[in-house]
């Protein structure tokens, strides 16, 4: 068997992950291994070790790697404001999840169990610092009625989503409910913290105020 690596490494990587994504699609994560993935991508399983270190290393390199699009894509929109690019950010999350659920429930029902943010380590890491970033941004504009710690908000709501998320990869709740409790966590949390008039706003979107 050839190894693509060493003559494409970045299409290499990319059909691996591709690879990653239909087999978990075809049989879980019990139809992800090493051997198989090598097998259907056209790589060296020695390859596959040294590149990803193990099949959690590719499980976090498939997810990372559906982060680094949507971050594209988030780029490409028209700005938005701070508190919009979150709230964007997660709505490109869900979508991303909503159109392949047989690929994403079993990754996320897995990764809870790893350390970092919500057990996704630094791919979970690296969603809170975006959306920190974008809450110093928020704070910058004066958007924000408390100084609160940017680091600690943005890592609740992250987490507090991710709780919700694990409680539907595993079953326990449905898709629309997700999305609904989703919806209502992350704007009550925006309207602790916002001035008017994004309070009266964030308190609208979350369709808990008549």
């Amino acid at each position: 068997m050839s190894d693509g690596w060493v003559r494409r490494p970045e299409q290499t990587r990319r059909d691996v992950l591709d690879a990653a994504g239909t087999l978990i699609a075809d049989g879980g994560l019990e139809g992800l291994t090493m051997r198989k993935l090598a097998e259907r991508a056209g790589v060296a399983v020695a390859t596959l070790y040294n590149q990803f270190g193990d099949r959690d290393g590719v499980i976090v390199a498939f997810v990372s790697s559906g982060l680094d699009q949507l971050e594209i894509d988030l780029d490409a929109q028209p700005p938005l404001a701070p508190i919009d690019v979150t709230r964007a950010l997660f709505e490109a999350f869900d979508d991303t999840f909503a159109s392949e659920p047989e690929v994403w429930r079993p990754i996320f029902a897995a990764l809870q169990s790893g350390d970092g943010a919500a057990g996704m380590g630094e791919v979970g890491d690296r969603v809170v610092q975006y959306v920190q970033d974008e809450f110093a941004k928020a704070a910058a504009d004066g958007l924000f009625t408390v100084e609160p710690d940017l680091e600690r908000f943005a890592r609740h709501v992250f987490v507090t989503r991710m709780s919700r998320l694990e409680r539907w990869a595993q079953g326990q709740i449905d898709w629309d409910v997700y999305r609904a409790s989703s919806c209502l966590g992350l704007e009550l949390s925006l309207a602790a913290v916002l001035c008017e008039p994004h309070r009266s706003d964030a308190l609208e979107r979350s369709r808990i105020a008549r």
